[in-house]
């Protein structure tokens, strides 16, 4: 190390300085900066008392409205002058006027204290504890609604719950090495996901869902409250899940983007630790993320079964995300396949470039000249607006939406829906899918993902079609979690 490193600064090098000029002047405060304390300046002269509204305060000075009928100058000594905080009276003495200016149609004084200094700290001590429940009780916590027992117990418990396991997962990680936690994947990394999910795993999972069904017949003026209630407890828990922590945070402005589909998808055992990958796992178990895979596993099995027959088939993806069921779709098939366009619409450049970086290999590498893709970035704006969006693309035999209507209001899911069975051949289909009102994924997702769908029965879905293609044969199409059907409008 050279010397220089541990040279002094000389005072006057020091910043803010000037040589060893330094001037200080007291800081000082505007009345507004004292609320909720009143202050007052009272001043006696020619025997009259005068209350005057104080404007600003220092140590060594004041800064008060003149009143009517009081006449100061410049050098004026005021024998008689007190400065109040309600009923506090930190200084009573002299004061020598320093300055009046004219301030908007009032006369402002400006004094400074010839006695002792205003011992300034007291009065913001003061302040601090004025504005410490100033009606006299503490004020009640946002989080705070009358009953709700059976939920804020259950928040409680899974609380306590995950307390205990991070202490006993950070135990367990350990006596384990880093490859097997971070690293591909191998038959102990195996094990050690199902051991998770057999214990920790669905303990947590079942008790989010009770916590679900508890907050049911909560009264809807009190869900601000449950949900600080939740969020001040296990929301921290939460977050630990990079799936949970991306959903929440929103980076594109909605929680559903692709990259949150592909840890529901591909990644489920995510985290900086053993503990975080819990968690993860955890919300890959639960019922919503389980209906996104399987309804996945729906639309491949649809089109799987087009495939079959042999002919020629044109399909639309609406708001497609990663594609995951055509990417898994063409990593499986091995045989040669008829000739098939597919069209990829969605308003992410993110999800159709990821999508493209997927496909796009395994296309030339094994299905060249069958299969054609066409990657159409649009906004959902204009989705909903023209009507005439995918009429420069034909016909199609499958359009299908996986993850759109939930977010929709009836009469646009109507009109959406309408135009898009008007782009399907005869006997062509068209499938929606859209979460129903008991997914027993709500309370994680409402109250710590700010991740609000638009929840319709099979009825309502059904009607939905109905309203949208009178003509159309419609039926209700179940994936296997129970919670995301789909209804299939087929072309007559």
């Amino acid at each position: 190390m050279t010397a220089s490193l541990h040279r002094v600064r000389t005072y006057e090098e020091l910043d803010g300085a000037q040589g060893r000029e330094v001037f200080f002047r007291p800081q000082r405060y505007s009345a507004a900066d004292l609320a909720p304390l009143k202050a007052t300046v009272s001043i006696r002269a020619e025997g009259v008392q005068h209350q005057c509204a104080l404007l600003d305060v220092s140590q060594s000075g004041v800064a008060f409205e003149c009143p009517p009928g009081l006449r100061v100058a410049v050098g004026d000594r005021l024998a008689e002058m007190a400065v109040a905080f309600d009923e506090h009276e930190p200084y009573r003495g002299e004061g020598r006027v320093g300055s009046v200016r004219d301030s908007q149609g009032a006369t402002v004084v400006g004094v400074s204290f010839e006695g002792p200094l205003l011992p300034i700290d007291e009065v913001l001590n003061l302040r601090a504890i004025r504005s410490f429940a100033p009606q006299g009780e503490v004020p009640a916590g946002i989080w705070r609604a009358p009953g709700n027992d059976r939920y804020k117990v259950l928040v409680s418990e899974l609380r306590l719950y995950l307390q205990d396991a991070e202490q006993q997962l950070a135990r367990l990680e350990k006596d384990l090495p880093w490859h097997l936690l971070h690293g591909e994947g191998s038959p102990a990394r195996t094990a050690l996901m199902e051991k998770l999910r057999t214990t920790v795993v669905a303990d947590v999972v079942r008790a989010t869902e009770e916590i679900d069904s508890a907050v049911r017949s909560s009264p809807p003026a009190h869900v601000p409250a449950l949900v600080h209630w939740s969020r001040r407890h296990l929301h921290d828990f939460m977050m630990l899940a990079p799936a949970m922590a991306r959903a929440f945070q929103k980076p594109f402005g909605y929680p559903g983007d692709y990259e949150v589909m592909r840890f529901i998808y591909e990644k489920p055992f995510e985290g900086p630790n053993l503990f975080a990958k819990t968690i993860s796992l955890a919300f890959d178990e639960t019922k919503a993320a389980k209906a996104v895979r399987y309804r996945k596993d729906l639309v491949k099995r649809q089109i799987a079964g087009l495939i079959e027959a042999g002919r020629p088939l044109r399909i639309l993806a609406v708001a497609c995300g990663p594609a995951q069921e055509i990417v898994e779709l063409l990593q499986e098939t091995t045989a040669e396949l008829p000739p098939i366009e597919i069209v990829l619409f969605d308003q992410d450049k993110g999800a159709l470039a990821c999508v493209y970086r997927r496909l796009a290999p395994l296309v030339d590498a094994r299905h060249q000249g069958r299969v054609k893709l066409v990657y159409l970035h649009e906004s959902i704006k204009r989705l909903l607006r023209d009507s005439e969006l995918f009429s420069s693309f034909g016909s199609f035999d499958l359009i299908y939406s996986v993850g759109l209507f939930d977010y929709l209001r009836p009469t646009t899911a109507v009109v959406l829906a309408r135009n898009l069975e008007a782009r399907l051949v005869q006997g062509g289909r068209l499938l929606i899918a859209n979460m129903v009102p008991d997914m027993a994924s709500r309370w994680y997702m409402e109250h710590h993902l700010d991740w609000w769908l638009i929840l319709r029965s099979r009825q309502e879905l059904l009607e939905l079609a109905t309203r949208a293609a009178p003509h159309a044969r419609v039926q209700i199409l179940e994936e296997e979690s129970g919670v995301n059907p789909f209804v299939e409008l087929a072309r007559g």
